[in-house]
């Protein structure tokens, strides 16, 4: 990956591949997931009948810079629960997820971070804008819901690689994340997320 595919990719997984090429024997490796995972996502059927794409569009139709704030902030919220309480991948998208995790050691922490198209660019940094969650690939793979988690014993419940990236992808809609792309008048059609995805050094809470 090089900074050419910002596009597809986003910003830190394009940044990343240009550091491993760099220093190959000093920097983790890693995986990374274009937007087509978030599209998908997004195209997702919610038990309303509704795509979640379709859902939030609708929601956020009536805002434009400057905006009632109060209003915009109850919005982004009911959305970014939409996002990790109601919306869920399809069997087949969690199969490709957990393939393509295969080479991470299952029983450690994955920390999953945001790589958007709308940061890390000479036009727009998005510095602190998403925000980044752990997620262990043992839960996901064990066939039921019940804690504590594989890749931590003190954490009481699980805590899958799924749920940090519906975390993840719900900080796309944090309300300064969204306030930002309405104050520069950006397409939300034209911006999507995709993921860097490292092995944990250290145990943390997220």
């Amino acid at each position: 990956l090089t900074p050419e595919d910002i596009k597809n990719i986003g910003g830190k997984a394009a940044n990343f591949g240009m550091l491993r090429q760099s220093i190959p024997a000093n920097s983790p490796t890693a995986m990374a997931f274009s937007m087509d995972l978030w599209d998908a996502f997004l195209d997702e059927t919610l038990p309303g009948g509704k795509t979640l794409r379709a859902d939030i569009q609708q929601r956020l139709a009536g805002f434009s810079f400057p905006p009632n704030m109060l209003a915009l902030s109850a919005t982004l919220s009911e959305i970014r629960k939409l996002i990790t309480d109601t919306a869920r991948f399809s069997p087949t998208m969690q199969q490709a997820v957990t393939n393509a995790l295969k080479g991470f050691d299952a029983s450690r922490n994955i920390r999953f971070r945001s790589s958007t198209n709308m940061e890390d660019s000479e036009q727009f940094t998005g510095a602190g804008l998403y925000d980044s969650f752990s997620g262990c690939l043992a839960d996901d793979l064990d066939g039921d819901n019940s804690g504590p988690s594989h890749c931590d014993p003190s954490e009481s419940k699980e805590r899958g690689v799924f749920r940090a990236i519906q975390k993840v992808y719900a900080s796309f809609y944090n309300d300064n994340a969204y306030l930002e792309r309405l104050r520069h008048g950006i397409d939300e059609k034209a911006v999507g997320m995709g993921l860097l995805g490292r092995a944990h050094r250290e145990r943390r809470r997220s």
